[in-house]
């Protein structure tokens, strides 16, 4: 793999971590159609941390007074906003449990079943229909994430089970969990960036041994470094730009995407 061909997976890993279009399908199907063969271990993880990156920065504010947050639980007089962080840490920790342990106990065996291009390209219908179904407002009144509770952080920790599958975004699929559960579409898209830190790092230190250990071979340190830059600069960029677009659009234009990427998938991956 070349730097041009890193730095377009890094754009795509970037641009598609966290809108809701399965960063992972992206990643499978687009090198498989363009005959760029399989990405290495290695370098998905590059990739990977770097939108962990983007996302930790893009919300550093947040992430040191969550980190607070921990400390304040024990503190008996505290401030209205200490208390909001001290519950959304909280149920951040409630929600990453469900994908956590599955994860820990059976992701290496999900990915090596379900990493075919064919059957991500099917799944990414599966994505597109959780998108279309979290795009109708079947609610007149939506709560925010200062009443984020358990309901709305079981809902979203368990949608993000269904993420390990390659092709079911982990955006889409926990911003559909909040809004299900009741969160306004806002606000379920930040408290799916917050968990995005916890869970793409996590996964990020199960893998590094594995990497460590994996093939680098036809990808040099130099393609590696400029997939990793790519992804990071990409992916920050992207996090703005959707919370644009989504005080403008519902998500049907994202499921209309996932659609035609599944079928290009199947036609010609």
């Amino acid at each position: 793999m070349n730097i041009l061909q890193s730095i377009i997976l890094g754009i795509i890993q970037g641009a598609t971590e966290f809108l809701p279009v399965s960063s992972s399908g992206n990643l499978v199907i687009y090198p498989a159609i363009f005959k760029w063969g399989t990405p290495t271990l290695s370098f998905v993880m590059a990739l990977h941390m770097g939108t962990f990156f983007a996302v930790f920065f893009y919300y550093i504010k947040d992430v040191w007074r969550l980190i607070l947050a921990f400390f304040n639980t024990f503190k008996k007089n505290r401030t209205p906003e200490e208390s909001a962080y001290v519950r959304l840490f909280w149920m951040l920790f409630v929600a990453l449990l469900p994908a956590g342990i599955v994860g820990v106990l059976y992701a290496d065996k999900i990915g090596n079943v379900f990493s075919e291009p064919h059957i991500v390209s099917l799944f990414l219908f599966v994505t597109a229909a959780i998108l279309i179904l979290s795009s109708i407002d079947f609610r007149k009144k939506w709560d925010s994430i200062e009443n984020v509770s358990i309901k709305h952080a079981l809902s979203v920790g368990f949608l993000q089970i269904a993420a390990l599958f390659p092709g079911i975004s982990r955006s889409g699929s926990t911003i559909a969990g909040g809004v299900f559960a009741g969160l306004n579409r806002e606000d379920a898209a930040r408290f799916s960036f917050l968990l995005s830190i916890p869970t793409i790092g996590g996964a990020g230190l199960l893998e590094i041994k594995s990497a460590l250990n994996a093939s680098v071979s036809g990808v040099s340190h130099s393609a590696i470094l400029a997939g990793f830059i790519t992804s990071f600069i990409v992916g920050f960029l992207s996090i703005g730009f959707f919370f644009k677009v989504i005080k403008k659009t519902k998500f049907y234009y994202f499921a209309i995407y996932c659609i035609l990427l599944g079928i290009l998938g199947l036609i010609f991956a």
